[in-house]
């Protein structure tokens, strides 16, 4: 068996679809990355000028959910998020209110968000200034994701 997505898609997937539901989009999705760079795709031929050298050269399937055609744009993706990080340590928190307290936010949501970055800052402040921790004055940047 080749020891990629397609391989095992070729080898196992008439048997997962006879025992499981598929939608459409999933079929769709499957039957795109097995046929992927096959002859199933149709394909052209690479040949040098002088005939030395020639080679059937695949089409891609270009399904956004197949390893093979979306390589490249994910490694770019990659790139430009290492790009983005901070030259140096950094960590990301998140605090988070009960869902028993959303009630009382939708009531006074000004407040509600003072008090949650004030006490999220103050803690971090605290923990992060002792010794034991990391014995420093963080710099914090703070959003609100509802």
């Amino acid at each position: 068996m080749d020891a990629t997505l397609q391989g095992v898609f070729n080898t196992h997937f008439e048997h997962f679809m006879q025992t499981h539901a598929l939608t459409l989009k999933h079929y769709k999705a499957a039957n795109a990355i097995m046929a992927c760079r096959t002859e199933a795709m149709g394909g052209h031929v690479q040949r040098c000028p002088d005939a030395h050298e020639e080679h059937v050269q695949y089409h891609s399937c270009k399904h956004r959910s197949c390893p093979r055609c979306q390589a490249l744009a994910k490694a770019r993706w990659a790139e430009q998020q290492q790009a983005k990080l901070l030259g140096c340590d950094h960590y990301h928190v998140i605090f988070t209110v009960p869902h028993e307290l959303l009630v009382l936010w939708q009531h006074n949501t000004r407040w509600f968000a003072n008090t949650l970055f004030q006490s999220a800052r103050d803690t971090l402040m605290t923990l992060l200034q002792d010794d034991k921790y990391l014995g420093a004055t963080p710099g914090v940047l703070m959003a609100l994701h509802t």
